[in-house]
This record gives structure tokens, C-alpha cells and sequence, in this order.
């Protein structure tokens, strides 16, 4: 986990440099309300680079700059799925390693 990490569905933003673009205050507010915890890790101009957890798994995420607003909710949803997936391939991994 991280040693920076604020339990409870938080993310910790003591790393950003500028303020949030609503994009980026979208997809912390996501975060948290789907049960993520984890920090923000740098801020570019280009994107903004998190590291998050849930239950266990540790992922980095990176948001680019210059998503439509309009688009932010069906980028979350298709991040969503790939986690659900990332989850399946651990799952999967764990059950082939105890045989």
C-alpha cells in the first residue's frame, strides 16, 4: 500500500501542483465514492498520474488532459470494467498457482 495512502475511500492530494481542472475533481470524487483510496503522485500539464487500491490490489491510473467533460463519466465507466477484469486475471493467476 502507500505509506502517504488516507484510509476510507480518500484520496490524498497533497501532491497536486495547480488546481483541479473538473476533470480531474470527477475522477477523485469517482475514486472515492467507488471505494478507492490511494494519492495523487504528479500533476502534468499533459495528464495527472494516481496511484490507487481497493481490496487489496494496488494499480496506477493516468488521467489525460483534454478529455470533454461530457466524456469523463464513460471513461470512468470503462476504467471501471478494466478493473473488474484486472481482478478476474488475478483470481485466475491465484487459482493455476495453488494447483
Amino acid at each position: 500500500m502507500f505509506k502517504n495512502e488516507i484510509k476510507g475511500g480518500k484520496i490524498d492530494i497533497s501532491g497536486a501542483k495547480w488546481d483541479f481542472s473538473r476533470e480531474e475533481k470527477y475522477v477523485i470524487k469517482w475514486l472515492e465514492d467507488n471505494g478507492f483510496t490511494g494519492k495523487i503522485v504528479k500533476q502534468y500539464i499533459s495528464k495527472t498520474i494516481f496511484e490507487i487500491a481497493k481490496d487489496g490490489i494496488t494499480d496506477r491510473f493516468e488521467l489525460p488532459q483534454g478529455i470533454v467533460f461530457k466524456d469523463i463519466r464513460g471513461y470512468m465507466e470503462q476504467y471501471k470494467k478494466n478493473w473488474e477484469l484486472k481482478l478476474q486475471v488475478i483470481e485466475l493467476r491465484n487459482e493455476v498457482n495453488r494447483r
